[in-house]
């Protein structure tokens, strides 16, 4: 700095050194808003006048060049500043529209203000105390006083930041304001903004209850349409009209308040009520959650028609994926045109059969979590868990499904570049493919099996990538909780129906599954005591050797296997014929020992009945259970032996060795 024809000024180097930017000292100059005292020219540097200014600027400047004796004054008047604890705590308890309170920043400068006026006073009562003690007359100069600390506000301000004006007169009043009364009065530092000072158009609970009713309104009105709303009442109770700015400002305040009648209880709740946070399981097979995804793949279709035929091209299959949390892994999926209740179970099938694969038998999950989707249908084979826990209607963050289908679309589908589609209809248009390359590549569509190979491809990538860490965290699983999934209940939840009704034969269960007679049988002897029973066949496509045996009312359930076909020639014997033949034989005997325990028991029964009633002398009667002599258990036992073998011979040959005799004489 330095003084040219008696006026000081600052260099262009000092000036654009942090104080200002070149554009806006150019900008001041030519608005003549900065004197040029000085022009630069080669060797010589520009000057400016350091009044001509703007305030802040100027303020700036006096605060980096100042003369000692200036500085030492400043110094001086900050050593007596004392921060005033008591504004400082009236700051921090000062509430905005009820609960909003003021910033870090604003506390800080309102207490920083309040203690350098306290300071003011203090130099004032000090001032005047010595003039009573000297005995002066002449008391102290008060323009000359407020000049002075208006002079030492900017260095003040690098240790004590205030909002304290720097014009002395401003200053003083503020000081008077303050101090009117004779307390500090803390509630004058305080902005107007603040206390709704500015603009108060809208302030008693009458208006505020109209606004809000056409803040709510269900038709969602913009800030334009609630502010005509609003003035139409407003000019009846003689109120100020607002403007839709003003709409705006009242819609963000109040909008914890109206966007539930704006947008419906669902999405209210998903923006301001309260989440639960949960963590994810700690082992495979505790919590699966399942919902259908809609790839976002093209695929094109050929249909054909009277005039020949043509290609649409068709976009989003369905995918019901079953996700096991736990490191999200996809233990099921089922490809399909839409969501069904067919597709789900399909799901769910196909990740019952790949715990088989992944841990050497079937098993079904702890949890089962949903959406509500066709809920009364599915909630059967949602049984195959312990718990079944349907997320709560509109709330799809309860649902840890929604983001893993976000991010197989960003990690796999994208990569299909040819055929990708988006990321949906509400997403942004910027974020979308050019849908004018992909109309101009149409040939590079697939069709229908070229998109679920895609889909299986991004699948099988998933587990593949995951599949190490998954069969690892099964050691974790409680011993409690692992809950194995047997063969009857897989066919019961999974299996598919025939439609028709069968009886057992001499043969067993004939059945005619996938267009093709099979027979089925049992080596269970429940089997044989409901022979008079009509079934119902429930079977799995991919393995036919088992199906399972429903009665009508679904009481009784056995699981049958598929007959050994034993050759009629002995040449064409093979190994494991033996084993099955005396594997049926096993069975016969059985069975026939049963038979024959049940008769034994059911005479004794009846004779010593008889006993008991001789009134019942009917020879109708008696000759079931006595010869002509009253003996029967001596000629029961000769009866026995004369004629067992030769009735296991009659009934293996009649049978083939599959069945007994229709006599049951034949047995005893």
């Amino acid at each position: 700095m330095e003084y040219h024809n008696d006026t000081l000024c600052i260099s262009y180097a000092e000036l654009t050194d942090g104080i200002l930017t070149k554009p806006t000292l150019d900008y001041y100059v030519s608005k003549k808003q900065i004197q040029t005292v000085r022009r630069g020219c080669y060797g010589t540097p520009a000057l400016y006048a350091v009044e001509s200014l703007p305030a802040k600027y100027r303020a700036e400047v006096k605060r980096r060049y100042v003369d000692p004796e200036a500085q030492a004054q400043a110094r001086a008047f900050i050593d007596i500043i004392v921060i005033d604890n008591v504004a400082a705590a009236y700051y921090e308890g000062v509430s905005i529209d009820g609960a909003r309170g003021l910033s870090d920043e604003k506390r800080m400068l309102y207490t920083n203000s309040a203690s350098i006026l306290n300071a003011c006073r203090t130099k004032l009562m000090e001032a005047e105390a010595e003039q009573k003690k000297v005995g002066r007359s002449r008391r102290v100069k008060l323009s000359e006083f407020w000049a002075a600390v208006a002079a030492h506000l900017p260095r003040v301000a690098d240790i004590y930041p205030h909002s304290l004006p720097e014009n002395p007169r401003v200053l003083q009043r503020k000081y008077q304001e303050y101090f009117r009364g004779g307390q500090p009065n803390y509630e004058v530092l305080i902005s107007g903004k603040f206390r709704n000072k500015n603009a108060a158009r809208v302030a008693t609970p009458e208006q505020v209850a109209w606004l809000t009713k056409f803040l709510e309104y269900h038709t969602n009105l913009d800030g334009q349409e609630v502010a005509d709303y609003y003035n139409t009442v407003a000019q009846g109770f003689g109120w100020p009209t607002v403007t839709r700015r003003t709409m705006l400002v009242w819609l963000q305040k109040l909008g914890w308040l109206v966007n539930a009648g704006r947008q419906g209880a669902k999405e209210y709740m998903n923006r301001y009520g309260m989440q639960n946070k949960r963590f994810a399981p700690t082992a495979p097979m505790l919590f699966w959650s399942l919902d259908g995804w809609t790839v976002e793949l093209w695929y094109k279709k050929r249909i054909e028609g009277k005039r020949g035929g043509r290609t649409t091209y068709c976009n989003r299959m369905t995918v019901v994926v079953v996700l096991d949390p736990f490191n999200k892994y996809p233990i099921g999926y089922a490809t399909g045109y839409q969501e069904s209740p067919e597709l789900i179970k399909a799901a769910l099938r196909d990740a019952t059969n790949h715990t088989a694969e992944l841990f050497g038998k079937r098993l079904r999950p702890v949890q089962i979590q949903s959406d509500n989707y066709q809920i009364k249908i599915m909630l059967p084979t949602y049984g195959m868990a312990e718990y079944v826990t349907p997320a709560k209607v509109g709330n799809a963050k309860a649902k840890p499904i929604e983001p893993y289908f976000r991010r197989l679309n960003h990690k796999y589908a994208k990569k299909c570049s040819g055929n990708w589609s988006g990321y949906g209809i509400t997403s942004r248009k910027e974020s979308q493919p050019n849908m004018e390359w992909i109309n101009a590549h149409k040939g590079q569509i697939p069709d229908e099996a070229g998109v679920r190979a895609q889909i299986e491809w991004i699948i099988e990538s998933e587990r593949a990538a995951k599949r190490e860490e998954y069969m690892a965290g099964f050691s974790r699983i409680p011993a409690d909780r692992l809950l194995p999934m047997t063969t009857e209940s897989y066919l019961l939840t999974f299996g598919e129906q025939t439609g028709f009704k069968n009886t057992l034969e001499g043969s067993g269960l004939n059945v005619r599954l996938l267009g093709e007679r099979r027979t089925y049988d049992s080596f269970n002897l429940e089997f044989r005591k409901y022979a008079h029973l009509r079934w119902s066949i429930r079977y799995d496509p991919d393995n036919l050797h088992e199906v399972l045996a429903v009665s009508d009312e679904g009481d009784i359930r056995i699981l049958l296997e598929e007959k050994y076909v034993q050759p009629m020639a002995l040449a064409d014997r093979r190994p494991g014929d033996a084993e099955q033949l005396q594997r049926v034989k096993d069975f016969n005997d059985e069975l026939k020992r049963t038979v024959i325990d049940y008769d034994r028991q059911a005479t004794e029964i009846a004779r010593e009945s008889l006993l008991r009633h001789p009134d019942l002398g009917n020879p109708y009667i008696t000759g079931v259970l006595t010869d002509s002599r009253g003996q029967n258990k001596d000629r029961k036992s000769q009866y026995r032996l004369e004629y067992t073998d030769i009735a296991e011979e009659t009934a293996y040959e009649e049978s083939d060795g599959a069945g007994i005799a229709s006599d049951t004489r034949d047995l005893y």
